[in-house]
């Protein structure tokens, strides 16, 4: 998402702000830090300079927007002025200098904690180049042997998305959604696409070249139940695809209530493929909050299943 700096000018650097406009004003940074879009935000050393903000918006009219409604600028204190800004960190390799390298985000974990299921969206179009780097995002998710099975089909217009809810129990969310995807898997590929797997691994060193043809039928001999395995894998799919649309700003839903045959003869689906769910995105209409989560100590088990002594078996007892 794009990253903007919105610089507030002291139109009287002498005048003292009433503490409810201040506190009104850190309320304003809040809910954009709740979103995971706040990047920094304070006043200068030099007061009469102002202070600014940094933060992530879908585009300069929701920047500007956010700009106006900012009880500083409402109030008389400041005038914004707004840029596009490209901020140095070691996700985007620091501008094209670096490398970016993996888990270099300082503000992916706390983005996991947001999630929340949406079903309201606002109308607002998801541009192409997004759905495009989303599933590149979502492409590169693991799968068993690097087989990568996921055959996705993207509903992105009105009415592919029509047509999907149709074959969803009708529920509206899908067509409300700005993107729907349709998380696929090919069971054929754990078959024909056995050969190139064992070559990879045959390339890294783990298996001899001249076990290609065991390493073949082993690696064929794990998906003797190909239903259980194109879940999974289709699964692993979806979830990183709702998370990249998570870190674009994006609201998002998984479905699993289809009519797969209907959803089959709608788009052309072959009768041998799985479909594992259904996948929404959209630009959130408000703010959902996570679901309440089960206390880690009643789900987690350390070392065996979870039930009592688990406080003296964390390591945080240790």
């Amino acid at each position: 998402m794009p990253e903007y700096i919105i610089f507030l000018h002291a139109v009287d650097p002498q005048a003292k702000r009433p503490i409810d406009v201040i506190r009104n004003h850190c309320e304003h940074l809040d809910r954009l830090n709740a979103e995971g879009r706040l990047i920094a935000a304070g006043p200068f050393t030099d007061l009469q300079a102002g202070g600014m903000v940094v933060g992530e918006f879908p585009d300069l009219e929701q920047a500007e927007d956010f700009a106006r409604n900012d009880p500083f600028v409402q109030g008389g204190y400041a005038r914004a002025e707004i840029r596009p800004w490209a901020w140095s960190h070691p996700e985007n390799g620091h501008l094209g200098v670096l490398d970016p390298h993996p888990g270099s985000h300082p503000r992916f974990l706390k983005s996991l904690l947001l999630r929340a299921t949406a079903r309201d969206f606002s109308e607002q179009p998801m541009p192409h180049e997004l759905v495009h780097s989303l599933l590149t995002a979502a492409l590169a998710a693991p799968s068993e042997f690097n087989l990568q099975p996921w055959r996705p089909i993207i509903c992105h217009s009105d009415t592919d998305r029509q047509r999907l809810q149709r074959c969803c129990l009708d529920q509206s969310q899908v067509s409300a959604a700005g993107l729907a995807v349709i998380c696929a898997v090919d069971p054929l590929v754990f078959e024909e696409e056995a050969p190139r797997a064992a070559d990879e691994l045959i390339a890294r060193g783990s298996h001899a070249p001249d076990q290609r043809d065991e390493t073949i039928t082993f690696i064929r001999s794990c998906f003797a139940n190909p239903q259980d395995s194109a879940i999974r894998n289709g699964t692993i799919f979806g979830h990183q695809l709702l998370l990249a649309g998570l870190s674009q700003g994006l609201a998002g839903f998984w479905l699993g209530g289809l009519d797969q045959d209907a959803l089959k003869k709608e788009f052309g689906i072959p009768d041998r493929v799985v479909i594992a769910g259904v996948i929404g995105l959209g630009w959130p209409l408000e703010q959902d909050r996570p679901g309440a989560r089960h206390p880690m100590e009643e789900v987690v088990g350390w070392g065996s299943w979870p039930g009592e002594g688990w406080k003296e078996k964390s390591p945080a007892s240790q």
